[in-house]
């Protein structure tokens, strides 16, 4: 009798596979804690902290490119303005990534890494994390409206495209990139309107195509090792991953270049570290199959080295009187 219900759950789960995709890999289940079913205050924290993505909130220092090259970095009043403004990107697009582990955790829990996701391992349910995130979403677009009102309406533009792709967007390949990348470029908006300054179009198009770059890259990763773990795959292959990814190379390091010129012709000095940090970032992806851990560039130490001298050259040719 045992064995007989346990081919019918097996049988059951096949089933549920091939309803996501007739190739998904089918992974053990994550071992989940026996007093998970009596889930106290604490361990509900914990997880709903895990699942607001910390690690993925260096995004957000895309906010700091306005005070940097707007040439208002000595300006300390802006500070603690453009602290509140990192903080409720950190806390909406967190927020936003619970809402997608909600939505993809069939897909999630069928997935080598994903898996392990509170909400896809059963740590955080799904009937307790979609009021924690609509409580936070609300708390930090209410924030952006404090902080300024051009700030509070590029919160809510970012929450609606982030929206539209977690729904229904993310399923069209080339489009998730796009989306992505205008995500990127709300950001970088958002922390030039939280100060009020402006900065040269040139440096937008920059982030956006940062954006493509990182995308393409995590896409080649996702086809090499979990060919299902998202609709849109199956309209991509390797080759075309490969090929959009060199091509956004190109495109981001000629606009940094023209950037340059449009601004300050001694910031072509920095141009061999963008073209090294670049660079280094395809050569990771091809040899360690980087690129659906992004993040790690930022433990690579070519790398952080690289971005060390490309920061303090820059801003000692914005600041230190260079012509």
């Amino acid at each position: 009798m045992e064995r007989e219900t346990e081919v019918t759950h097996q049988t059951h789960s096949s089933h549920s596979g091939e309803a996501l995709g007739a190739e998904l890999t089918h992974y053990p289940p994550a071992e989940i804690s026996p007093q998970t079913e009596e889930r106290e205050l604490p361990s509900v924290l914990r997880s709903v902290i895990i699942s607001l993505r910390p690690h993925q909130w260096y995004k957000n220092l895309i906010l700091l490119i306005g005070i940097i090259f707007s040439g208002s970095l000595l300006d300390l009043s802006l500070w603690g303005t453009l602290f509140l403004a990192f903080a409720s990107f950190c806390i909406l697009s967190g927020s936003l990534y619970i809402f997608n582990d909600i939505k993809d955790i069939r897909r999630d829990r069928l997935h080598p890494k994903k898996r392990y996701r509170p909400v896809a391992a059963g740590a955080l349910s799904p009937t307790i994390a979609t009021p924690i995130a609509t409580i936070l979403i609300i708390g930090a677009v209410s924030l952006g409206f404090i902080i300024n009102p051009i700030f509070g309406v590029l919160c809510l533009a970012y929450l609606l495209i982030s929206s539209s792709y977690t729904v229904y967007l993310k399923n069209y390949a080339i489009v998730d990139a796009i989306v992505i990348g205008a995500g990127f470029v709300i950001r970088a908006a958002a922390g030039c309107a939280a100060i009020d300054v402006l900065i040269s179009p040139w440096l937008i198009l920059c982030v956006f195509l940062i954006a493509l770059v990182l995308t393409f890259g995590k896409r080649r990763q996702e086809l090499l090792t979990a060919n299902t773990s998202r609709a849109c795959l199956t309209e991509y292959s390797v080759s075309m991953s490969e090929n959009l990814l060199n091509l956004s190379v190109s495109l981001l390091l000629m606009s940094y270049a023209l950037y340059s010129v449009s601004m300050n012709e001694a910031l072509l000095m920095t141009l061999p570290f963008a073209l090294f940090g670049v660079f280094r970032y395809v050569q990771l992806v091809h040899l360690d199959n980087f690129g659906g851990n992004s993040e790690r560039i930022l433990m690579d130490k070519p790398s952080i080295i690289n971005l060390t001298l490309w920061v303090g050259l820059t801003v000692l040719i914005l600041y230190g009187g260079f012509l």
